[in-house]
């Protein structure tokens, strides 16, 4: 079987990133779901819950046959409350979201930086009720010129 690329790896990375959102320890929220894609309003799984979707891709080639990738993802995290503290459940689960993406920023040693691009919260969802924020980052990583699995 032919070894997984890189992007997917790293992208796996991520995933296990967010899994630290656990409510223990350095972290406010709980996360109860984390999947990869967009999240959808209708049919949301137990909250808080982290999506995790890929962006584009950009690709500059290198002197030495390396290809530099940087790559642009996105995670959402939705939560809910009917205790009037939504503002501060987003808030806080921004803080979360960047301090999990970030406390590795080389991936376990699979890329070369993770770099926060931005954030946004939305407290309307259903007003009072449920609140999403979403965070950008940008990975930059390297492969071999033609070998997308292979470490550059």
């Amino acid at each position: 079987m032919a070894d997984e690329p890189i992007r997917e790896r790293i992208l796996q990375h991520c995933e296990t990133s967010l899994g630290a959102i656990d409510g223990t320890g350095q972290y406010h929220t709980a996360l109860m779901t984390i999947a990869r894609g967009r999240a959808v309003a209708d049919d949301l799984p137990n909250l808080p819950a982290a999506f995790l979707a890929e962006g584009d891709e950009r690709i500059a080639r290198d002197h030495n046959l390396l290809l530099t990738r940087e790559l642009d993802i996105t995670v959402e995290i939705w939560v809910r409350s009917a205790a009037g503290n939504l503002p501060t459940l987003t808030n806080r689960a921004l803080a979360d979201l960047e301090r999990a993406l970030t406390a590795d920023p080389r991936r376990g040693g699979l890329a070369v930086e993770t770099d926060p691009t931005g954030s946004t919260s939305v407290h309307d969802e259903k007003p009072g009720v449920l609140a999403s924020v979403q965070a950008g980052f940008t990975i930059q990583y390297r492969t071999v010129r033609g070998n997308p699995a292979s470490i550059g």
